[in-house]
């Protein structure tokens, strides 16, 4: 949801909140159904990791504020399994919002709107912390039914109300997801958090309850991959890069296709790293499909360049060319040879002919029809009116004037005030004595 967000963040609703089809458009993206991703949402919000802001870089459509992850979603990222559940928990506890009623509608018949302050209840803590509490008073590993617990902790005629309201999933479920209870009982984790433990204990606990992270894998002969755990970090980074989740769940399964290939390529990998990759972290031997595709992908892969230049140098003579490259001064330009007789800069046209200039040089500026072109500053707009879009031609000789425009300089002479209604006189000398025929210039 993070990587989701911070690739395409969502704009907020004047109203507040998110809008509906957007949260259906990021359950889509993200693979999560719609009442797990508004928790997420919430508790995303809760703890820092998402705000409504300007995001950098900015979108520039002007239908800010958006949604998207802050800084803190970095370090939470990076941060363990055990440290990120301690975080999404503790938020949880004290959220002081209703997610389950995310998508219902309330007493004025309007839905509830992800993120919005008609989620905001401060008696949403205060329920948590007495449900858990009373989990926490029963024996370690002793469980009771989620349902008939929410029940007897909110009674008969409070369950009636939560569930109009369309609040169904009971504050025991939510714990269940967040792995606060497990089969009806409270977790060793939760327990010492709801006692106010330290939190270094709380995460030793968890971390003793979470399974060791695996620096393997399993490849098939259909090019899927399974993992029968949670990956090391590094490990599942590589492996997300090159291939596509297929189905999740505590053994997740991949699948290699020439999309996923190409995917990896694109963001840095080489063909050999792939291999690399594959023939140390499988424990099963590598398909030799999975490596002839890979060798096939990456032959063909980026053979069309595509990159970015402000300027261009190019010249007949590759001697002169090398030269020009190699002067004093011409580090700054950051040329890069892309053939024997061209090169390119990040340096503003004006910037590379001055350079060039004082290195002893005599470059010359050209248009994109290779006519030589002056763009010295200090040009004068011939015309009042407006002027069309450059197409990167040099200017035409501007049209005679015509009749209608030399009778009205005609009508002013020195001495002679304009007629009425003249707003913008014509301060041409040349005007003073015209002739319909007579040139501007």
């Amino acid at each position: 949801m993070i990587e989701t967000l911070g690739s395409a963040p969502i704009p907020e609703l004047r109203s507040g909140g998110l809008g509906v089809r957007d949260v259906k458009r990021l359950a889509k993206n993200t693979g999560v159904d719609e009442p797990r991703l508004g928790l997420l949402l919430e508790l995303a919000a809760g703890a820092g990791l998402i705000a409504a802001g300007m995001p950098d870089p900015d979108p520039g459509d002007g239908t800010g504020p958006y949604w998207a992850p802050t800084v803190a979603a970095d370090r939470f990222v990076e941060s363990s399994t055990a440290a990120r559940w301690h975080l999404l928990a503790a938020t949880w506890l004290d959220l002081p919002a209703r997610p389950a009623l995310i998508g219902s509608r309330g007493p004025d018949n309007k839905p509830f709107a992800a993120l919005s302050d008609s989620l905001y209840s401060t008696a949403a803590p205060l329920d948590r912390r007495l449900l858990l509490g009373i989990l926490a008073e029963l024996a370690p590993g002793t469980g009771i039914d989620g349902d008939e617990a929410s029940r007897a902790w909110c009674g008969d005629d409070r369950a009636g109300r939560a569930a109009a309201a369309g609040d169904r999933q009971w504050p025991a479920r939510r714990a269940h997801a967040l792995g606060m209870v497990g089969r009806g009982a409270i977790s060793t984790p939760a327990r010492g958090l709801l006692a106010g433990d330290p939190d270094e204990d709380v995460l030793a606990a968890m971390e003793k309850a979470l399974p060791k992270p695996l620096d393997h894998f399993l490849l098939q002969a259909d090019l899927t991959v399974i993992v029968p755990g949670p990956l090391e970090r590094e490990l599942a980074e590589q492996l997300a890069a090159v291939a596509t989740v297929e189905s999740a769940g505590a053994a997740m399964v991949y699948r290699i296709s020439e999309a996923s290939i190409r995917r990896a390529l694109d963001a840095g990998r080489t063909a050999s790293e792939l291999h690399t990759l594959f023939e140390k972290h499988s424990k099963t031997p590598v398909p030799q499909g999975l490596t002839y595709l890979i060798d096939d992908v990456a032959r063909r892969h980026g053979q069309l360049r595509v990159g970015m230049a402000t300027s261009f140098l190019r010249c007949e003579d590759p001697a002169l060319l090398a030269q020009a490259v190699a002067s004093p001064g011409a580090d700054r330009l950051e040329l890069r040879l892309l053939a024997p007789t061209v090169a390119v800069s990040q340096a503003p046209i004006a910037d590379v002919l001055t350079v060039l200039r004082e290195a002893g040089f005599a470059p010359a500026a050209e248009d994109s029809t290779g006519t030589v072109v002056d763009i010295r500053p200090g040009a004068r707009a011939s015309s009042p009116r407006p002027v069309a879009a450059s197409t990167g031609h040099p200017p035409r000789r501007p049209p005679r004037l015509s009749a209608r425009s030399s009778r009205c300089c005609a009508r002013w002479r020195p001495g002679r005030s304009p007629a009425s209604g003249w707003t913008r006189p014509w301060p041409s000398p040349s005007c003073r004595t015209p002739r319909s025929t007579r040139p501007l210039w």
